[in-house]
């Protein structure tokens, strides 16, 4: 399912078919809402503006963005240029490059992990103490 932005503030309404602008589509899944990254662009380009940044990190060591609009409730999953699919990074720091360059954001950034640690299993025998001797 998809559906329009509406204009931030100031800008032409895009239902009105007289003014001539390009739209920008969110596609909504459950239960994550996802924008794609020439949307966002032109979201933004057109006047809007993030309010949050949330990076995550997966399982597979790759980072994915989270955003939040201006004028939108909830949270929106950076998607790529023609797909479904999230757009991830392998690099924090290019992902990080990439809000500020990119999308012209310089609020704070949430970082997150999947990751857990390992859990070591106990070796059997005697427990050294090294103050001891």
């Amino acid at each position: 399912m998809t559906k329009d932005l509406d204009s931030p503030p100031g800008q032409p309404d895009p239902s009105n078919k007289t003014v001539t602008s390009e739209e920008a589509w969110i596609v909504g899944s459950n239960p994550e809402q996802a924008i794609r990254i020439r949307s966002l662009s032109v979201y933004l380009s057109n006047g809007g503006a993030l309010t949050d940044v949330r990076l995550v990190e997966g399982e597979d060591e790759r980072w994915t963005m989270f955003v939040r609009l201006i004028n939108r409730p909830g949270e929106y999953r950076l998607n790529l240029f023609k797909s479904d699919q999230p757009k991830t990074y392998r690099d924090v720091d290019l992902a990080i490059a990439t809000v500020r360059d990119d999308f012209g954001y310089y609020g704070s950034i949430t970082l997150a992990t999947e990751q857990r640690p390992q859990v070591r299993k106990a070796q059997a025998g005697p427990i050294a103490d090294s103050d001891e001797d």
